[in-house]
C-alpha cells in the first residue's frame, strides 16, 4: 500500500507539468534529484534519497545516496513487542558509464560502493571482566551501543527512463561482495559478555565477522532539475 501511495503521489506530479518536453538526449547533462522506495521494505530500514551529477559530456555520472531508518517506523517489528532500538545510517557512491542513448531510455554500467553502519542501543545486565571460557566475575547493569558495520563493493548494470514531465525511473541490479564486521561501540566494554536483540537474519554478535556474496536489485524515482527550452 506505501509502494502504490508513493507511485501515485509521483505520477500526480509529473503530470502537472507537461510544457517543456523532456527527453533522455536533453535531460542528460542535467542533475538528478531521487527517491527509493524499496529501502523502506528492508529488513534495516532506511529513507534514502539521492542525486546523479553528470560529469561533463563524457557519459560518465556520479550518484550519491544517503539513508537513515529506525526500527520504530520498522514494518518488520509490527507484529512483536519485542523491539530493538536499532538506527541505520546507509551510504552509497556510484560511478557510471551511460554507454547508449535512446530517446526516452539510456542504459548503464558502473560500480557502486556501499557502506552501511547499524546500531543497536540497549540498557541491559551485562557480564563483567570475562574470560575466553565464558565465565564473568558479576554483573552490571548498563547502557551501551553495538554496531554492525557493512562494506560492499558491487558491479551494476541498470535502465534509466525519461518522461515528458520531468520524471524518471531507474531499474537497476548488480552482483558483488560485502564485509560484515559486529563490535561493540561502547568504551570500556571490551572484556565483557552482551547479547543483543535476535534478528534472525543477520548474526549480530559482537566480535563477529562474514565476508558474503551481496545481490543488488531496485528502481529510484527522479525528478530532471534544470531549465529547459519550450
Amino acid at each position: 500500500m506505501r509502494l502504490l501511495l508513493i507511485l501515485g503521489v509521483w505520477l500526480a506530479l509529473g503530470s502537472t507539468n507537461l510544457q517543456a518536453q523532456i527527453d533522455a538526449f536533453n535531460a542528460k547533462s542535467h542533475v538528478i534529484i531521487k527517491y527509493s522506495p524499496l529501502p523502506m521494505f528492508d529488513l534495516d530500514n532506511t529513507i534514502q534519497f539521492g542525486v546523479e551529477v553528470p560529469l561533463g559530456k563524457s557519459g560518465l555520472t556520479i550518484q550519491e545516496d544517503l539513508g537513515y531508518g529506525h526500527s520504530s517506523f520498522s514494518m518488520w517489528y509490527r507484529e512483536t513487542s519485542d523491539v530493538p532500538n536499532k538506527a541505520t545510517f546507509k551510504s552509497r557512491t556510484q560511478l557510471r558509464y551511460y554507454y547508449f542513448d535512446r530517446r526516452r531510455v539510456r542504459g548503464y554500467v558502473g560500480g557502486e560502493f556501499l557502506y552501511k553502519k547499524v546500531v543497536y542501543r540497549e540498557n541491559e545486565w551485562v557480564g563483567m571482566d570475562c574470560s575466553g571460557f565464558g565465565g564473568c566475575n558479576y554483573f552490571e547493569e548498563k547502557k551501551y551501543k553495538v554496531g554492525r558495520f557493512i562494506g560492499a563493493g558491487h558491479a551494476r548494470l541498470g535502465w534509466q527512463f525519461y518522461f515528458p514531465s520531468r520524471m524518471t525511473m531507474d531499474l537497476f541490479t548488480g552482483l558483488g561482495w560485502r564485509k560484515i564486521s559486529v563490535r561493540t561501540i561502547t568504551p570500556g566494554l571490551e572484556n565483557t559478555n552482551i547479547t543483543i536483540p535476535d534478528e534472525f537474519w543477520t548474526n549480530a554478535n559482537p566480535n563477529t565477522k562474514d565476508f558474503v556474496p551481496s545481490l543488488v536489485l531496485g528502481f529510484h524515482l527522479g525528478i530532471v532539475l534544470g531549465k529547459f527550452d519550450n
